[in-house]
């Protein structure tokens, strides 16, 4: 048999098969010693023949491009889910939803606001940034080292991946050249002792992003100013000590790589985010421009809203403008929706329930129990067993874990598996569930953790862990969470939490007395006393009246105080808010005792509180602000003016104050009456009248503006020669079979447009001759666009020939200077100059698309046929421009 055989070799060979068996271990141990100590060298002659590839070889700008396009194609689609994703049962998508935001020059927190500015709305407070705001690639361009600061949820990562995304698809020219760059100074912990340079991080990415051995390309990138670097969330490195290192690393890189400039093109430009509590109290960077994303305008909100709905499969369209007419009838939501996070909870929350919350808490709440509900759906290794209470239990008891830790939000693998360990011990899981099988499931399923870098896990958005943490401090007690939050109260990394906790529980009133306790021990005690006022507006409940009465006391008496601890513009209008939110039925109180005194500053504080319902009060505080108007001083006038705006509609006497104050020595008196008589809602011709000699004739920009704004709120756009373009959907683009379009205007789509307006007309030389006439050839704040590409110097547009010009190029020829004929001879920077002097901007190409073609997609603004006698083109003959109302009838848009 086989057997006796093979035992018949055995017996006759055994030496020789020993000896073989042991020649072979011995040749495969050496072999595999030898192979094991020339890897590196292999490795490194790999990476030389690579580059040696890469930089000879005839096709190697080819093999660049193909490397370079796949690790743009990879960013790309890295940065098009957004982060909000992960608090809603859905996608979102940046193409879809991204709405751009505008960054304002940041301001130190420790100043405080002007005389006029502490009354001021917060309304009115963005329409003044907005005026010195700058676009998300205006931004760039000017800043090239910019740090971009904002609260919770107000759009940084979004503005960072927005960069990114565009970058890499090449669709910006201030960045058509560059290289995208993101990483999240979360994901660079792990290596942050070993690091040595902030570039030594690059190829690990290039190559995570199908770019292998981009060492040396990164390297000529750089030195030839092509690299976009955007770095994310400074605010979450976990421990103080990690972020002095970042900060140095950074500095250190930007020392070396990156120069401001005029113009970003060619340049290396580095952007990172964080929130600005955490940023502007630690460490911070040299020679960068802080900046701050501004909050959503109303216009911004309605299409984040149309976005959303649009953006849903299935069709949900119709529900956009019940949700926009909702919040504009609700002024707190409203508010809210200012902040992107908010408004995408508010909107997930509308197209679940169909209506809004009573509080913030309920939002998170509502939008995380869908998602935990969701995961539930995913089947994992917990056999059933795993379910959605547990989850909700160990996100929560996890959250408040890792706000105790040194690093407050990573935790090592191993770490993470001891707690997972330790709380799964009474729980009825399958026996073959381990920690480490558990661990896999939640960060691959839940959308909820997530591995930051190699080995180190945390939440997957920054503001879920301190919803999660909330929870579990108010699952503790009353008491006992609130001995917890106390210890914390001055530390801005939990102010979240405490006002998030202020929503959620159900007896707040021994936090409320650690609060007030450690107020009244504390000798600069504002912040305290604010932060008592927030977590009352929060919701707070189990508060009793002695209590609200002591928070609302103390803010009156702040913003009643002019001396050292007064009040900056923003805690002014965060503490009137509050006090609007937790205590508006003392609020007449208030207003009648502040009433009863004779200083200036009482009445205008009045004005602030004065609830809506209380008519005596207003015809009271009108009568006394109008009294304010002829004040001797500016600030009080210009106040005085903005105050008479606010309360609505304006009594007669008070319009002809505002009227009065229209020719005010100060230009920001004659602004602010401009703007309250553009808000008293007033049907008069006379006031529209006055309005439009203000901006026809006023020689000073800001009261210009200011009476635009007020024609426009007044619906006088016709007087204005401007139309209004209603909100909404139109036909932009062409179909696949019109012959005559290009390639790029198809295919036709739907796109929504908030309402704005637009001149009737084109420019007209007598118009542009105004700006002329006004020296707007010799003011530099009309030509930061041109003075930064070297388009104007000295008071000249400087044409592409480098020649001055101080008007447009065919200006004398009388062929085209009618004062009746439009302008001509015109550059780009020439018409941004005229727009800003107008206090208008130019439109977009779908602004106009709209405008001129209406909804229904009409290739002409007259129809879908052509009629030469329609419009000044080649067959009508005339060979130059016509006056610019010769064909308004019979070719009049829609």
């Amino acid at each position: 048999t086989l057997g006796n055989q093979l035992q018949q070799i055995w017996v006759q060979n055994r030496q020789a098969i020993l000896l073989a068996t042991i020649i072979a271990l011995m040749t495969g141990v050496l072999v595999g010693v030898f192979f094991k100590r020339i890897a590196g060298q292999i490795a490194d002659w790999g990476a030389q023949l690579f580059h040696f590839l890469f930089d000879h070889v005839a096709s190697a700008w080819f093999i660049r491009w193909r490397y370079e396009q796949k690790y743009r194609e990879t960013v790309a689609a890295a940065v098009q889910d957004l982060q909000g994703g992960n608090l809603v049962d859905r996608e979102i998508k940046l193409d879809k939803m991204y709405v751009p935001s505008l960054l304002t020059e940041e301001t130190r927190p420790d100043l405080k606001g002007s005389f006029a500015d502490l009354y001021r709305t917060r309304a009115e407070m963005r329409r003044r940034q907005k005026e010195h705001a700058v676009g998300p690639w205006r931004a760039i361009d000017q800043f090239q080292r910019l740090v971009v600061l904002g609260g919770p949820g107000a759009g940084k990562t979004t503005y960072l991946y927005h960069l990114a995304f565009m970058c890499a698809h090449q669709r910006r020219p201030e960045v058509e050249n560059h290289i995208p760059i993101f990483i999240r100074f979360r994901s660079m912990v792990r290596e942050l002792n070993k690091l040595e340079r902030l570039e030594a991080l690059f190829p690990k990415l290039f190559a995570d992003n199908n770019f292998p051995n981009a060492e040396r390309f990164i390297t000529q990138q750089l030195n030839k100013g092509r690299c976009l670097v955007l770095l994310d969330g400074l605010d979450e490195v976990p421990s103080e000590a990690d972020h002095k290192r970042m900060i140095d690393l950074v500095q250190d890189f930007a020392n070396r790589y990156v120069v401001v400039t005029q113009q970003a093109k060619d340049h290396n430009i580095l952007v990172i985010s964080s929130r600005k509590f955490s940023y502007e109290h630690g460490k911070q960077l040299n020679g960068f421009q802080n900046s701050e994303v501004m909050e959503f305008d109303t216009p911004s909100i309605e299409r984040f809203v149309y976005n959303w709905f649009d953006a849903e499969e299935g069709g949900m369209a119709e529900l956009a403008p019940e949700l926009v007419a909702e919040l504009k009838n609700n002024q707190r939501f409203l508010e809210l929706a200012r902040n992107p996070l908010l408004l995408l909870l508010i909107s997930h929350h509308y197209e679940r329930e169909r209506n809004l919350p009573e509080l913030r808490a309920e939002l998170y709440r509502h939008c995380i129990r869908t998602r935990i509900t969701k995961w539930n759906t995913v089947r994992g290794t917990h056999g059933g067993r795993f379910g959605e209470t547990v989850k909700w239990r160990m996100l929560r008891e996890l959250a408040l874990y890792l706000f105790q830790q040194e690093d407050k939000g990573l935790l090592w693998r191993e770490d993470l598996l001891d707690w997972l360990d330790a709380f799964t011990q009474n729980l009825r899981l399958p026996k073959d569930t381990t920690a480490d099988i558990l661990l896999d499931e939640v960060a691959r399923t839940s959308g909820l953790i997530q591995e930051w870098a190699i080995d180190r896990y945390g939440f997957s958005h920054q503001t879920l862990q301190e919803f999660f943490a909330a929870e579990a401090v108010d699952r503790l007690g009353a008491d006992a969470g609130a001995d917890l939050l106390a210890v914390h109260l001055q530390n801005p990394t939990w102010l979240e939490v405490v006002l998030l906790y202020s929503g959620l529980t159900d007896n707040g009133k021994p936090l409320l007395d650690q609060i007030l306790q450690l107020a009244h021990q504390t000798e600069s005690a504002q912040n305290l006393w604010l932060l008592g006022a927030q977590c009352l507006a929060e919701g707070i409940q189990g508060i009793e009246s002695d209590i609200l009465a002591a928070f609302a006391n103390r803010l009156v008496i702040l913003l009643q105080d002019e001396g050292t601890q007064s009040l900056t513009s923003a805690e002014s209008d965060l503490a009137i808010n509050s006090l609007r939110a937790f205590a508006a039925e003392r609020l007449p109180a208030y207003v009648a005792a502040l009433l009863e005194n004779e200083a200036d500053r009482d009445v205008l504080l009045a004005q602030r509180l004065l609830p809506e319902e209380a008519p005596e009060l207003q015809a009271e505080v009108d009568a006394r602000l109008v009294t304010l108007t002829d004040a001797e001083d500016d600030d009080i006038r210009q106040a005085a003016a903005a105050a008479l705006g606010r309360s609505g509609r304006v009594s007669t006497a008070g319009i002809q104050a505002l009227l009065t104050r229209l020719d005010d020595e100060d230009a920001a008196a004659r602004a602010e009456a401009c703007r309250a008589l553009g808000s008293s809602q007033v049907e008069d011709d006379a006031v529209a009248e006055a309005l439009l000699d203000v901006y026809n004739n006023d020689v000073q920009d800001e009261p210009r503006h200011a009476a635009l704004e007020a024609l426009l709120l007044l619906g006088r756009e016709a007087d204005l020669e401007m139309v209004a373009v209603a909100a909404g959907e139109f036909l932009m683009g062409s179909v696949k079979q019109d012959q005559f379009a290009d390639n790029d205007e198809k295919p036709q789509h739907k796109l929504y447009l908030p309402a704005y307006v637009i001149d009737r007309t084109p420019v007209t030389n007598a118009q542009y001759g105004r700006f002329m006439a006004a020296g707007g050839y010799a003011n530099s704040a009309y030509w930061p666009e041109a003075e930064a590409a070297g388009r104007w110097k000295g008071g000249n547009y400087i044409d592409y020939n480098d020649k001055p010009f101080d008007q447009p190029r065919y200006w004398d020829d009388e062929k085209w200077n009618k004062p009746d004929y439009p302008v001509v001879g015109v550059s780009w920077y020439e018409a941004l100059a005229y727009a800003r002097w107008a206090g208008k901007r130019l439109p977009t190409e779908a602004e106009w698309e709209k405008a001129a073609r209406g909804t229904d997609g009409l290739i002409y603004p007259w129809g879908d046929t052509w009629q030469k006698d329609h419009a000044n083109t080649e067959e009508s003959g005339h060979k130059q421009t016509t006056p610019v109302e010769q064909y308004a009838e019979q070719g009049k848009s829609p």
